[in-house]
């Protein structure tokens, strides 16, 4: 009887000390370790994933994380563009310092877009094109940020009020690895302190010990990525390499179609001549069937060219861009066939707007090719 009572008190203590464990388990986990930086990036991650954006953008103050990146990324922004004079690229690096809140108020918008609908989109309003001269589509690219992928989260580390976590991310057009470090920091501000002041008693001063509480609990949040900058210089000379080598080797086939592009702008001009003005119903069957045969087939075989040149990860982005230029190009001179041959003033007009959208994605190719880190004006139409 002596024995089987004291395994029954040990059984009930063994039952008492694990439901205790259990008890202390629930309690530090939602006590202790979801406040913690390790919490806080693992449900970053596990957001991240599942398209979660409100817990996402809970856990990283993106008006930090792009003014820091900011600086990094435009530190070298003009040091490639052999357009500039010394005194140009001074003026214009002094220039992108005092707008920098307006390009990070527009990162900070394209992030938010893309963390809702995974949409990679431009901001819009002044920073829509190139009104603060720069094109904004390719300073993304430049970026990195569109063909980043991330593979996982490696650790957490704590430094007293702050902590590092690193996280394991790709480079998708170079396939580079690469382990970016970020700070966190606890931004949590709802608290109050008791204690902590000073007493005089029998003429001597005395400082009660002071405690801080907080009521919100920890809001740990990334604020910087430490060594963006370091991964730019990681992958960029391989993709400007990439960029370079499609350059050169397309060179020949660019040069070749634009000597005959001019030829047939001479060609095209001359069909149009005519001495009231007004072209005859001949002159617009003859320009129609020119520019059909000749202008759209020459467009045509140039992209078909260009589409068997092997494209380098780093040169995708100039690559799509060529193939847009086409398609918009031939849209326009397919409009303005219709224009003429159909006497219709919108589609006249509609050729002239796919026409400045091809000035403008032109532009933007030179741009590229000739590695300008300032965009021109768009030409006046005539």
């Amino acid at each position: 009887m002596a024995a089987r009572r004291r395994r029954r008190r040990q059984e009930r203590m063994i039952a008492l000390f694990l439901v205790a464990s259990i008890l202390t388990g629930i309690f530090l986990y939602f006590s202790v370790y979801t406040e913690t930086p390790e919490y806080a990036m693992q449900e970053m991650v596990e957001a991240y994933r599942a398209g979660d954006a409100a817990t996402f953008r809970r856990h990283v103050d993106l008006k930090s994380v792009t003014l820091k990146a900011y600086d990094d990324l435009t530190s070298d922004l003009f040091k490639y563009d052999t357009q500039l004079s010394d005194s140009e690229r001074s003026l214009f690096e002094n220039f992108y310092v005092l707008i920098r809140r307006q390009m990070c108020q527009g990162a900070v918008k394209v992030l938010d877009t893309y963390i809702d609908k995974r949409e990679w989109t431009l901001p819009g309003e002044i920073l829509q094109g190139r009104q603060l001269g720069i094109d904004y589509d390719l300073l993304l690219d430049r970026s990195l940020i569109r063909h980043t992928s991330f593979v996982g989260l490696e650790g957490v580390e704590h430094h007293g009020e702050e902590a590092t976590a690193t996280f394991n991310v790709v480079e998708d057009y170079s396939q580079t690895p690469f382990v970016l470090k970020v700070t966190l920091k606890d931004l949590a501000n709802e608290s109050f302190n008791v204690g902590g002041s000073e007493l005089e008693i029998f003429g001597r001063k005395m400082k009660l010990p002071g405690f801080t509480f907080n009521l919100s609990g920890s809001d740990w949040k990334v604020v910087t990525v430490d060594n963006y900058r370091e991964y730019l210089d990681a992958v960029s000379p391989s993709l400007r390499k990439n960029l370079a080598d499609y350059i050169d080797a397309t060179e020949e086939i660019v040069f070749r179609y634009n000597r005959r592009f001019e030829g047939q702008q001479d060609v095209f001009i001359s069909l149009q001549k005519s001495p009231y003005g007004i072209m005859t119903t001949q002159q617009r069957a003859e320009t129609s069937a020119y520019i059909t045969g000749t202008i759209i087939a020459s467009l045509e075989a140039r992209q078909k060219e260009l589409d068997e040149v092997p494209i380098p990860q780093g040169a995708q982005f100039l690559a799509e861009l060529r193939k847009e230029s086409t398609r918009v190009t031939i849209l326009a001179w397919q409009s303005y066939i219709k224009g003429i041959t159909e006497n219709s003033a919108a589609d006249l007009d509609t050729a002239a707007s796919l026409h400045k959208q091809e000035l403008v994605i032109d532009q933007r190719i030179e741009e590229i090719v000739h590695n300008s880190a300032v965009a021109k004006n768009i030409p006046t139409l005539p």
